[in-house]
């Protein structure tokens, strides 16, 4: 199975397969689309296509990644070994294939920049404080290795050739800006919609700082990335996306930027960032948007997968059989999924990835038997099998999520081993339903009962 190389080659794959749900009809890019889009994240969970937003001649789609299955088809990888996979090939960077002419410069625009124009201007959010990029994979190279960092920022549309940008260290794109900073030079940096899948999880995972994200993003897909220079900036991007923004984050300049209604479900308030000005905006000729709703499913899948992968490699270091790790509900958490080999194991697992994470400060671990991605089924193993006494774990006064405004909250961390003693193993065994997976209930509901 061979990892999709663009975007668009993943959105028509599900669109043969009548996954993607279109919207022919005119919608509000203010508050509209994202009412729509949370009653299919509630609902059934498809990708949508909205054909015709209101004051953008461009489709916009939303929730690709609503299942993790799209990740790892995305990938070419098979789901139930997605994190041991994405672990053992992120070291084999791939160097990027660079091509002179590409289908995201199909359309070039360079003079008569005004972003709350050119670009669908989508409001999420009730006290959002305008129009934001939300699905755009910032990319630059570091200003003296060259190394690229790819990394999701949210943008806000200021209108003319500027936009507002949430970035600082300690995340990476904010040290490549504050040491281009010090040496007095703005950063010049792009900003990929329509990403290729495998930059779009380059993007959103925790590799070493010193690690070039295109080649990883190449590692990911099994193939080099295919990259053309902007025409504008010295910087790659890649050639397959749908549109790309070209600029500089400036130097010495700050702006007061939202609010804007983030993935913790509330407000992060009106705070000074930096300002990006635009320099061309390149496109494919039928180019498609992409948008994100913060904290949604795609979002959740789209973070959630990278960090999963990072809490596996260290995980895996102290309990040899994982099934699987996810993070349900939300990113600040995550539940282990172990075939526990000695008493020891639960308590190692639960250490390892409360100190591999920074943002966890929730860990649960449950025995093979226990669907990590079903929250029902891991509130069930917690009040059938974890002894409180001797099971739940906490960490005091260690941070987590450290935002500025909310810090003081995520304090302290919490383990609960929630496996059976391996001594009492008949005792825990859990009932089977012989032929319960042949069933198929419409034979059996309203059929004939003389028959």
């Amino acid at each position: 199975m061979a990892a999709f190389e663009s975007f668009r080659q993943l959105v028509e794959a599900l669109r043969e397969r009548g996954e993607v749900a279109t919207v022919a009809r005119q919608v509000d890019p203010r508050h509209e689309l994202t009412a729509v889009m949370r009653h299919m994240q509630r609902g059934p969970n498809r990708p949508l296509l909205f054909t015709d937003v209101k004051g953008s001649d461009l489709p916009v789609i939303t929730n690709v990644f609503g299942f993790r299955r799209t990740v790892a088809e995305s990938l070419g990888l098979a789901q139930g070994d997605l994190l041991r996979t994405m672990v053992s090939l992120e070291a084999k960077g791939l160097p990027v294939d660079r091509v002179e002419t590409a289908p995201v410069q199909e359309i070039v625009k360079t003079q008569d920049i005004d972003v709350a124009r050119d670009l669908p201007q989508i409001v999420y959010s009730e006290h959002d404080g305008g129009a934001y990029i939300t699905a755009g994979v910032l990319i630059a190279p570091h200003p003296v290795t060259g190394a690229y960092n790819a990394s999701w920022n949210r943008c806000q549309l200021a209108g003319g050739d500027k936009l507002r940008v949430r970035m600082m260290p300690p995340q990476h794109l904010g040290r490549y800006h504050a040491e281009a900073e010090e040496m007095g030079q703005n950063l010049p940096c792009a900003i990929v919609i329509g990403a290729p899948p495998g930059l779009m999880f380059s993007a959103a995972s925790k590799v070493p700082y010193e690690a070039d994200e295109l080649e990883v993003a190449g590692a990911w897909q099994g193939k080099p990335l295919r990259v053309v220079r902007c025409k504008t900036i010295p910087v790659d991007v890649p050639a397959d996306a749908e549109l790309i923004i070209e600029g500089e984050v400036i130097a010495g300049v700050r702006e007061d930027e939202g609010p804007f209604g983030e993935f913790t479900d509330g407000y992060v308030p009106v705070m000074k960032n930096h300002v990006f000005k635009v320099k061309a905006i390149t496109r494919r000729r039928n180019a498609i948007y992409h948008a994100i709703l913060a904290g949604g499913t795609e979002d959740l899948n789209l973070v959630g997968v990278p960090i999963q992968a990072e809490i596996y490699k260290k995980v895996s270091a102290f309990v040899p059989k994982i099934r699987d790790i996810a993070t349900p509900g939300y990113v600040f958490g995550c539940v282990i999924s172990i075939d526990k080999q000695n008493e020891d194991q639960a308590r190692n697992a639960m250490l390892a990835a409360l100190g591999g994470y920074s943002w966890t400060k929730v860990v649960v671990v449950v025995d093979k038997d226990v669907d990590p991605f079903n929250a029902a089924d891991v509130l069930w193993a917690i009040q059938t099998r974890c002894t409180p006494e001797t099971g739940i774990y906490v960490v005091p006064r260690i941070p987590s999520y450290t935002r500025e405004d909310v810090r003081e909250v995520h304090r302290g961390k919490v383990g609960i081993d929630a496996t059976a003693p391996l001594s009492m193993k008949q005792l825990f065994e859990r009932r089977r339903f012989p032929g319960e997976a042949d069933i198929k209930l419409e034979d059996y509901i309203g059929a004939d009962s003389s028959h």
